[in-house]
Protein backbone atom coordinates (compact mmCIF):
# COMPACT_ATOMS: atom_id res chain seq x y z
CA UNK A 1 0.00 0.00 0.00
CA UNK A 2 2.99 2.32 -0.24
CA UNK A 3 3.67 1.61 -3.92
CA UNK A 4 1.84 3.34 -6.77
CA UNK A 5 1.92 3.35 -10.57
CA UNK A 6 2.20 6.50 -12.69
CA UNK A 7 1.43 5.38 -16.24
CA UNK A 8 1.47 7.96 -19.04
CA UNK A 9 0.50 8.21 -22.71
CA UNK A 10 3.91 7.82 -24.37
CA UNK A 11 2.53 9.06 -27.71
CA UNK A 12 2.21 12.60 -26.37
CA UNK A 13 4.94 15.18 -25.94
CA UNK A 14 5.58 15.94 -22.28
CA UNK A 15 4.19 19.45 -22.75
CA UNK A 16 0.93 17.89 -23.98
CA UNK A 17 0.90 15.30 -21.18
CA UNK A 18 0.38 18.15 -18.76
CA UNK A 19 -1.90 20.19 -21.01
CA UNK A 20 -4.27 17.32 -21.83
CA UNK A 21 -3.96 14.96 -18.84
CA UNK A 22 -2.51 17.17 -16.06
CA UNK A 23 -0.05 14.30 -15.68
CA UNK A 24 2.68 16.17 -13.85
CA UNK A 25 0.22 18.04 -11.63
CA UNK A 26 -1.27 14.69 -10.61
CA UNK A 27 2.17 13.18 -9.96
CA UNK A 28 3.19 16.20 -7.86
CA UNK A 29 0.02 15.92 -5.75
CA UNK A 30 0.49 12.16 -5.34
CA UNK A 31 4.02 12.63 -4.02
CA UNK A 32 2.96 15.46 -1.68
CA UNK A 33 0.09 13.40 -0.26
CA UNK A 34 2.44 10.44 0.29
CA UNK A 35 4.82 12.63 2.29
CA UNK A 36 2.03 14.10 4.41
CA UNK A 37 0.32 10.78 5.10
CA UNK A 38 3.39 8.59 5.71
CA UNK A 39 6.19 11.00 6.50
CA UNK A 40 8.25 9.25 3.82
CA UNK A 41 9.88 10.71 0.75
CA UNK A 42 9.34 9.00 -2.61
CA UNK A 43 11.60 6.76 -4.69
CA UNK A 44 10.77 7.19 -8.38
CA UNK A 45 11.48 4.10 -10.50
CA UNK A 46 11.53 4.59 -14.26
CA UNK A 47 12.18 2.41 -17.29
CA UNK A 48 13.39 3.51 -20.73
CA UNK A 49 11.60 6.68 -21.87
CA UNK A 50 10.35 7.12 -18.31
CA UNK A 51 13.80 8.41 -17.37
CA UNK A 52 13.19 11.46 -19.57
CA UNK A 53 9.66 11.89 -18.23
CA UNK A 54 11.05 12.18 -14.69
CA UNK A 55 13.83 14.54 -15.80
CA UNK A 56 11.14 16.76 -17.29
CA UNK A 57 9.04 16.43 -14.13
CA UNK A 58 11.84 17.52 -11.81
CA UNK A 59 12.41 20.68 -13.85
CA UNK A 60 8.68 21.29 -14.33
CA UNK A 61 7.93 20.98 -10.61
CA UNK A 62 10.59 23.60 -9.74
CA UNK A 63 9.69 26.09 -12.47
CA UNK A 64 7.36 29.05 -12.14
CA UNK A 65 6.12 28.00 -15.60
CA UNK A 66 5.24 24.55 -14.31
CA UNK A 67 4.44 23.22 -10.85
CA UNK A 68 5.91 26.29 -9.10
CA UNK A 69 7.22 24.16 -6.26
CA UNK A 70 10.43 26.13 -5.90
CA UNK A 71 14.01 24.95 -5.95
CA UNK A 72 13.78 22.89 -2.74
CA UNK A 73 10.73 20.79 -3.68
CA UNK A 74 12.66 17.85 -5.16
CA UNK A 75 15.03 17.62 -2.20
CA UNK A 76 12.13 17.70 0.24
CA UNK A 77 9.98 15.12 -1.54
CA UNK A 78 12.16 12.68 -3.54
CA UNK A 79 14.56 10.27 -1.86
CA UNK A 80 15.92 8.64 -5.00
CA UNK A 81 15.43 8.25 -8.74
CA UNK A 82 16.10 4.87 -10.34
CA UNK A 83 16.83 5.03 -14.07
CA UNK A 84 16.37 1.47 -15.31
CA UNK A 85 17.62 1.15 -18.92
CA UNK A 86 17.13 4.89 -19.24
CA UNK A 87 17.52 6.91 -22.45
CA UNK A 88 19.06 10.21 -21.29
CA UNK A 89 20.74 10.98 -24.63
CA UNK A 90 18.17 9.42 -26.94
CA UNK A 91 18.11 6.48 -29.34
CA UNK A 92 19.39 6.42 -32.97
CA UNK A 93 16.57 4.12 -34.10
CA UNK A 94 14.19 7.03 -33.43
CA UNK A 95 15.96 8.95 -36.18
CA UNK A 96 15.56 6.16 -38.75
CA UNK A 97 11.92 5.65 -37.74
CA UNK A 98 11.14 9.31 -38.41
CA UNK A 99 13.31 9.62 -41.52
CA UNK A 100 11.98 6.64 -43.44
CA UNK A 101 9.58 4.66 -41.29
CA UNK A 102 12.24 1.98 -40.73
CA UNK A 103 14.30 0.37 -37.97
CA UNK A 104 16.03 -2.96 -37.46
CA UNK A 105 12.79 -4.79 -36.74
CA UNK A 106 11.12 -3.59 -39.95
CA UNK A 107 13.97 -4.32 -42.40
CA UNK A 108 14.38 -7.97 -41.41
CA UNK A 109 13.33 -10.06 -44.47
CA UNK A 110 10.12 -11.54 -43.04
CA UNK A 111 8.98 -8.30 -41.39
CA UNK A 112 9.85 -6.35 -44.54
CA UNK A 113 7.78 -8.74 -46.66
CA UNK A 114 4.75 -8.49 -44.38
CA UNK A 115 4.95 -4.72 -44.10
CA UNK A 116 5.21 -4.33 -47.87
CA UNK A 117 1.88 -6.15 -48.14
CA UNK A 118 0.00 -4.59 -45.24
CA UNK A 119 1.59 -1.23 -44.34
CA UNK A 120 4.10 0.59 -46.51
CA UNK A 121 6.92 2.85 -45.34
CA UNK A 122 4.85 5.97 -45.97
CA UNK A 123 2.13 4.79 -43.59
CA UNK A 124 4.68 3.74 -40.97
CA UNK A 125 6.51 7.07 -41.21
CA UNK A 126 3.23 8.97 -40.85
CA UNK A 127 2.36 6.96 -37.73
CA UNK A 128 5.80 7.52 -36.16
CA UNK A 129 5.73 11.25 -36.96
CA UNK A 130 2.29 11.64 -35.39
CA UNK A 131 3.65 10.55 -31.99
CA UNK A 132 5.09 13.74 -30.53
CA UNK A 133 6.39 11.76 -27.57
CA UNK A 134 8.63 9.77 -29.90
CA UNK A 135 10.63 12.83 -30.93
CA UNK A 136 11.76 13.20 -27.30
CA UNK A 137 13.92 10.13 -27.99
CA UNK A 138 15.90 11.68 -30.84
CA UNK A 139 19.64 11.64 -30.03
CA UNK A 140 20.87 14.61 -28.01
CA UNK A 141 24.22 16.33 -27.98
CA UNK A 142 24.90 16.17 -31.72
CA UNK A 143 28.47 15.67 -32.89
CA UNK A 144 29.86 16.55 -29.45
CA UNK A 145 28.46 13.26 -28.13
CA UNK A 146 27.95 11.02 -31.15
CA UNK A 147 31.09 11.83 -33.13
CA UNK A 148 31.84 13.23 -36.59
CA UNK A 149 33.25 12.03 -39.89
CA UNK A 150 36.65 11.61 -38.26
CA UNK A 151 35.34 9.12 -35.72
CA UNK A 152 33.13 8.57 -32.67
CA UNK A 153 33.95 8.01 -28.98
CA UNK A 154 32.50 4.49 -29.07
CA UNK A 155 34.25 3.38 -32.27
CA UNK A 156 35.70 -0.12 -32.09
CA UNK A 157 39.38 -0.13 -33.00
CA UNK A 158 40.62 -2.82 -35.38
CA UNK A 159 44.02 -3.90 -36.59
CA UNK A 160 45.25 -5.78 -39.63
CA UNK A 161 44.21 -9.14 -38.16
CA UNK A 162 40.76 -8.06 -36.93
CA UNK A 163 37.57 -7.85 -39.00
CA UNK A 164 36.93 -4.46 -40.58
CA UNK A 165 34.62 -2.22 -38.53
CA UNK A 166 32.90 0.88 -39.85
CA UNK A 167 33.01 4.06 -37.74
CA UNK A 168 29.87 5.30 -35.99
CA UNK A 169 30.75 8.94 -36.68
CA UNK A 170 28.65 9.02 -39.85
CA UNK A 171 25.12 8.48 -38.54
CA UNK A 172 23.70 8.20 -42.06
CA UNK A 173 25.99 6.83 -44.77
CA UNK A 174 25.51 7.35 -48.52
CA UNK A 175 29.02 6.29 -49.50
CA UNK A 176 28.50 3.08 -51.48
CA UNK A 177 28.35 4.71 -54.92
CA UNK A 178 24.57 4.62 -55.32
CA UNK A 179 24.04 8.26 -54.41
CA UNK A 180 25.78 11.62 -54.59
CA UNK A 181 24.49 12.59 -51.16
CA UNK A 182 27.26 13.16 -48.58
CA UNK A 183 27.56 11.16 -45.37
CA UNK A 184 25.70 12.75 -42.48
CA UNK A 185 26.99 13.26 -38.93
CA UNK A 186 24.41 13.39 -36.13
CA UNK A 187 24.12 17.17 -36.51
CA UNK A 188 23.69 16.74 -40.27
CA UNK A 189 21.18 13.91 -39.85
CA UNK A 190 18.97 15.97 -37.52
CA UNK A 191 19.04 18.80 -40.07
CA UNK A 192 18.16 16.26 -42.75
CA UNK A 193 15.15 15.23 -40.68
CA UNK A 194 13.90 18.82 -40.59
CA UNK A 195 13.95 18.83 -44.40
CA UNK A 196 11.97 15.59 -44.56
CA UNK A 197 9.24 16.35 -42.00
CA UNK A 198 6.03 18.05 -43.05
CA UNK A 199 5.30 21.51 -41.68
CA UNK A 200 3.09 20.37 -38.81
CA UNK A 201 5.50 17.69 -37.59
CA UNK A 202 8.41 20.14 -37.78
CA UNK A 203 6.46 22.81 -35.91
CA UNK A 204 5.67 20.43 -33.06
CA UNK A 205 9.24 19.15 -32.87
CA UNK A 206 10.60 22.69 -32.58
CA UNK A 207 7.87 23.62 -30.08
CA UNK A 208 8.64 20.74 -27.70
CA UNK A 209 12.35 19.85 -27.74
CA UNK A 210 15.98 20.91 -28.07
CA UNK A 211 18.84 18.55 -28.89
CA UNK A 212 22.05 20.53 -28.43
CA UNK A 213 24.65 21.11 -25.70
CA UNK A 214 25.03 24.01 -23.25
CA UNK A 215 28.56 24.69 -22.12
CA UNK A 216 28.13 27.74 -19.88
CA UNK A 217 26.15 28.68 -16.78
CA UNK A 218 24.77 31.66 -18.66
CA UNK A 219 23.14 29.35 -21.20
CA UNK A 220 21.70 27.21 -18.42
CA UNK A 221 20.27 30.23 -16.59
CA UNK A 222 18.71 31.74 -19.70
CA UNK A 223 16.82 28.49 -20.47
CA UNK A 224 16.00 27.38 -16.91
CA UNK A 225 12.26 27.83 -17.50
CA UNK A 226 12.28 26.70 -21.15
CA UNK A 227 10.37 23.40 -21.23
CA UNK A 228 12.11 22.40 -24.48
CA UNK A 229 15.36 21.90 -22.52
CA UNK A 230 13.85 19.79 -19.74
CA UNK A 231 14.22 16.48 -21.62
CA UNK A 232 17.85 17.10 -22.57
CA UNK A 233 20.31 16.54 -19.69
CA UNK A 234 22.96 18.49 -21.63
CA UNK A 235 20.72 21.58 -21.64
CA UNK A 236 19.43 21.63 -18.08
CA UNK A 237 20.86 21.09 -14.62
CA UNK A 238 19.92 18.47 -12.05
CA UNK A 239 17.67 19.92 -9.33
CA UNK A 240 18.78 21.45 -6.06
CA UNK A 241 18.57 18.09 -4.29
CA UNK A 242 21.85 17.25 -2.54
CA UNK A 243 20.11 14.59 -0.43
CA UNK A 244 18.74 12.71 -3.46
CA UNK A 245 20.45 9.77 -5.18
CA UNK A 246 20.14 8.83 -8.85
CA UNK A 247 20.70 5.12 -9.54
CA UNK A 248 21.60 4.24 -13.14
CA UNK A 249 20.99 0.54 -13.79
CA UNK A 250 21.34 -0.75 -17.34
CA UNK A 251 22.40 -3.71 -19.42
CA UNK A 252 25.08 -4.06 -22.06
CA UNK A 253 26.52 -6.72 -24.35
CA UNK A 254 23.55 -6.87 -26.73
CA UNK A 255 23.82 -5.91 -30.41
CA UNK A 256 22.29 -2.42 -30.73
CA UNK A 257 21.47 -0.09 -33.63
CA UNK A 258 23.98 2.74 -33.76
CA UNK A 259 24.06 4.09 -37.37
CA UNK A 260 22.69 3.32 -40.83
CA UNK A 261 23.42 2.92 -44.52
CA UNK A 262 20.84 4.78 -46.58
CA UNK A 263 20.01 5.29 -50.21
CA UNK A 264 17.74 7.86 -51.82
CA UNK A 265 15.39 7.49 -54.77
CA UNK A 266 15.84 9.84 -57.72
CA UNK A 267 17.74 12.57 -55.94
CA UNK A 268 21.29 13.75 -55.43
CA UNK A 269 20.58 16.64 -53.08
CA UNK A 270 19.14 16.95 -49.60
CA UNK A 271 17.12 19.89 -50.92
CA UNK A 272 14.97 17.41 -52.90
CA UNK A 273 13.93 15.31 -49.91
CA UNK A 274 10.98 17.26 -48.49
CA UNK A 275 7.95 15.01 -48.56
CA UNK A 276 4.54 16.54 -49.07
CA UNK A 277 3.06 13.15 -49.98
CA UNK A 278 4.09 9.66 -51.02
CA UNK A 279 6.62 7.13 -49.77
CA UNK A 280 9.75 8.59 -48.16
CA UNK A 281 12.50 9.12 -50.72
CA UNK A 282 15.06 7.98 -48.17
CA UNK A 283 15.30 4.30 -47.26
CA UNK A 284 17.73 1.99 -45.49
CA UNK A 285 20.07 0.33 -47.98
CA UNK A 286 19.67 -3.34 -47.09
CA UNK A 287 22.45 -4.71 -49.29
CA UNK A 288 24.87 -7.03 -47.51
CA UNK A 289 28.38 -5.80 -46.71
CA UNK A 290 30.09 -9.00 -45.68
CA UNK A 291 33.49 -7.34 -45.27
CA UNK A 292 32.18 -5.16 -42.43
CA UNK A 293 31.86 -7.00 -39.12
CA UNK A 294 29.46 -4.54 -37.50
CA UNK A 295 27.03 -4.05 -40.41
CA UNK A 296 24.01 -6.18 -41.28
CA UNK A 297 21.27 -5.33 -43.81
CA UNK A 298 22.18 -1.65 -43.68
CA UNK A 299 22.26 -1.41 -39.87
CA UNK A 300 25.55 -0.45 -38.21
CA UNK A 301 25.58 -2.22 -34.87
CA UNK A 302 27.28 -1.19 -31.66
CA UNK A 303 27.36 -1.86 -27.93
CA UNK A 304 24.25 -1.42 -25.81
CA UNK A 305 21.19 -3.17 -24.42
CA UNK A 306 19.67 -4.12 -27.79
CA UNK A 307 17.69 -0.88 -28.05
CA UNK A 308 19.70 1.93 -26.46
CA UNK A 309 23.42 2.39 -27.25
CA UNK A 310 25.83 2.33 -24.32
CA UNK A 311 26.71 5.95 -25.08
CA UNK A 312 23.16 7.03 -24.20
CA UNK A 313 22.69 4.58 -21.34
CA UNK A 314 25.86 5.48 -19.51
CA UNK A 315 27.46 8.79 -20.47
CA UNK A 316 25.49 11.10 -18.17
CA UNK A 317 25.77 8.64 -15.27
CA UNK A 318 29.49 7.95 -15.67
CA UNK A 319 30.62 11.42 -16.76
CA UNK A 320 28.09 14.15 -17.54
CA UNK A 321 26.36 14.33 -14.14
CA UNK A 322 29.74 14.29 -12.40
CA UNK A 323 30.49 17.74 -13.84
CA UNK A 324 29.40 20.82 -11.85
CA UNK A 325 27.73 22.44 -14.88
CA UNK A 326 25.19 19.62 -15.15
CA UNK A 327 25.04 18.66 -11.46
CA UNK A 328 25.79 21.89 -9.55
CA UNK A 329 24.23 20.75 -6.26
CA UNK A 330 26.05 17.44 -5.93
CA UNK A 331 23.22 14.95 -6.44
CA UNK A 332 24.73 11.53 -5.70
CA UNK A 333 25.06 9.31 -8.79
CA UNK A 334 25.37 5.50 -8.51
CA UNK A 335 25.95 3.47 -11.69
CA UNK A 336 25.79 -0.29 -12.21
CA UNK A 337 26.07 -2.17 -15.50
CA UNK A 338 24.66 -5.67 -16.05
CA UNK A 339 26.14 -7.91 -18.74
CA UNK A 340 23.50 -9.47 -20.97
CA UNK A 341 23.76 -13.20 -20.26
CA UNK A 342 20.56 -14.85 -21.52
CA UNK A 343 19.61 -18.49 -21.48
CA UNK A 344 19.01 -20.29 -24.75
CA UNK A 345 15.61 -19.40 -26.22
CA UNK A 346 14.31 -22.97 -25.90
CA UNK A 347 14.91 -22.76 -22.14
CA UNK A 348 13.37 -19.33 -21.61
CA UNK A 349 12.12 -17.20 -24.48
CA UNK A 350 12.70 -14.05 -22.40
CA UNK A 351 16.28 -14.98 -21.56
CA UNK A 352 15.89 -15.93 -17.92
CA UNK A 353 17.31 -14.32 -14.80
CA UNK A 354 20.56 -13.26 -16.47
CA UNK A 355 19.05 -11.34 -19.39
CA UNK A 356 19.69 -7.61 -19.31
CA UNK A 357 18.53 -6.42 -22.71
CA UNK A 358 16.26 -3.40 -22.82
CA UNK A 359 12.99 -5.15 -21.95
CA UNK A 360 14.07 -8.32 -20.20
CA UNK A 361 16.24 -6.47 -17.70
CA UNK A 362 12.94 -6.05 -15.87
CA UNK A 363 13.20 -9.74 -14.94
CA UNK A 364 16.94 -9.79 -14.21
CA UNK A 365 17.70 -11.37 -10.82
CA UNK A 366 20.49 -8.96 -9.83
CA UNK A 367 18.45 -5.93 -10.88
CA UNK A 368 15.53 -7.16 -8.79
CA UNK A 369 17.86 -7.63 -5.82
CA UNK A 370 19.17 -4.08 -6.24
CA UNK A 371 15.64 -2.73 -6.46
CA UNK A 372 14.75 -4.46 -3.20
CA UNK A 373 17.82 -2.96 -1.52
CA UNK A 374 16.90 0.51 -2.74
CA UNK A 375 13.28 0.07 -1.63
CA UNK A 376 14.41 -0.64 1.92
CA UNK A 377 15.01 3.07 2.14
CA UNK A 378 12.22 4.51 4.26
CA UNK A 379 10.29 5.69 1.21
CA UNK A 380 7.17 5.40 -0.94
CA UNK A 381 7.73 3.78 -4.35
CA UNK A 382 6.23 5.18 -7.55
CA UNK A 383 6.81 3.27 -10.80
Amino acid sequence: NDMALAAYDWRLSYHDLERRDQYFSTLKSQIEVALKSTGKKTVLVTHSMGSQVTQYFMKWVESKNGGNGGNSWVNEHIEALVNLAGTPLGVPKTLSSLLSGEQRETVQPLANYLLDHFMNRNELARVFRSWTGLTSLLPKGGNAVWGDLLGAPDDISSDDTAPEMVSYGAQIRFDDGSSLLPNQTMDDALQLLTRVLDKDALRLLQRDYMYGVFRTQEEMDSHADDHRAWTNPLQHQLPNAPNMTIFCLYGHGATTERAYYYTADNTDSVDDLREEAGTPALRIDKRQRAHLENVDIGIVHGEGDGTVPLLSLGYMCASGWRKPLYNPHGVRIVTREFIHNPLAAFKDIRGGAGASDHINILGNYDVTADMLRISRINSVLIY
